[in-house]
């Protein structure tokens, strides 16, 4: 498994799905890149492999790159190398000349889609591509890549149940949140516009909900995303403690099961998961989702579950927020649909018998 290291924290999601792959295999065994300071086996069918000098870096830097590189050169009796990462030149390179000097069977599981399809074809070296959304599977047939080494495998989560009002009062003192209403927004501040589209729609909503709070649960990546993020403070600075900023959160799950709305009205996932665990998650504790109705965050919704948006809407984001936290039986007849959804969907054990049957494919070849 080529990927970020697979060990905590468990706050990105390129980490997380290799994590539940080996943790629900039934018929593989795994070599996982972990960190030097990585002691217990994230599996029982796992091998551990300290490629990595740190574990909670965003992204690693050049002369890590190049180690994992280096030691994707040699198979050491693999059969298959899956690898996880969004398509791009660089990466895509290493990854071929592994293929070729390693001369093993490759997976490559696209974690986020590129930001252009155009030339996709060439950024695909591995003998089968495996696609978290139908639309990006679609979309690199469009830009012709031979479907026949296309499979569509949803991400799956480990099952998470609602928690009851116990527990709910318990991760609201977690996290340092009121008793009143949550609108929680997990999102990002650079690449798309729904972090606007949120702190216009703020105002109306607290207006309306006296009691309410939102909160922006975004990691600040980039010196442009902290900036973002403190014109929203200036604009939102009036309400006060009613607007809160969680910037970095190791038990996401926890935090969104505490909430009553989560929203991500997003027009592009650019640099974010094709289908973002955070509303999984979300939609698995029966929490009401509203998203941008634009691929893939739609398919999230299509069947139910959730509502979807103009994603630059704040007057329709305003209106949907403040509707679900007018009307408990609805958001609760929209919790109970989107828990039903992620159940036959977008299980764990599900995802990996589905990529263990893309490496059977292989080995039989």
């Amino acid at each position: 498994m080529i990927s970020k290291p697979v060990v905590p924290p468990w706050n990105d999601s390129a980490k997380i799905i290799v994590r539940d792959q080996v943790t629900h295999s039934e018929r593989y065994r795994y070599g996982v890149m972990t960190t030097r300071k990585a002691r217990e086996p994230i599996g029982p069918n796992t091998v551990m492999e300290p490629i990595y000098g740190d574990g909670g870096k965003l992204a690693a830097g050049i002369r890590q790159n190049l180690v994992v590189m280096w030691r994707g050169l040699w198979p050491r009796g693999s059969s298959i190398y899956h690898f996880f990462f969004a398509p791009n030149t660089v990466s895509s390179a290493a990854g071929r000349l592994m293929r070729s000097v390693a001369r093993v069977k490759t997976v490559h599981t696209v974690c986020s889609a590129p930001a252009s399809f155009e030339g996709s074809r060439a950024l695909l070296f591995a003998d089968r591509v495996i696609t978290l959304s139908q639309n990006t599977m679609d979309r690199f047939v469009e830009a012709g890549v031979d479907p026949d080494r296309l499979r569509y495998v949803p991400p799956g989560i480990v099952p998470l149940d609602r928690p009851d009002a116990e527990a709910r009062a318990a991760r609201r003192r977690m996290f340092d949140l009121p008793d009143g209403p949550i609108v929680m927004f997990p999102g990002d501040y650079e690449f798309s516009g729904a972090s606007r589209t949120v702190a216009a729609a703020t105002p109306a909503i607290l207006e309306r909900h006296p009691d309410a709070t939102v909160v922006f649960g975004c990691r600040l990546k980039t010196p442009r995303a902290e900036g973002i993020q403190d014109a929203i403070k200036d604009r939102l600075a009036p309400f006060g403690r009613r607007v809160r900023y969680l910037n970095r959160v190791e038990d996401m799950p926890r935090l969104l099961g505490a909430c009553d709305v989560v929203i991500l009205p997003a027009e592009t996932l650019y640099a974010k998961m094709d289908v973002p665990l955070v509303i999984i998650e979300a939609m698995a504790q029966e929490v009401p989702v509203i998203v941008g109705d634009r691929p893939p965050l739609a398919e999230l919704t299509e069947a139910g579950g959730g509502i979807a948006i103009d994603p630059g809407s704040h007057e329709r984001l305003s209106q949907e927020t403040s509707g679900l936290l007018d009307d408990g039986d609805r958001r609760a007849s929209l919790g109970t649909e989107g828990a039903r959804i992620v159940r036959e969907k977008f299980d764990a054990a599900k995802m990996a018998r589905k990529v263990e049957l893309v490496y059977d494919e292989l080995i039989e070849e």
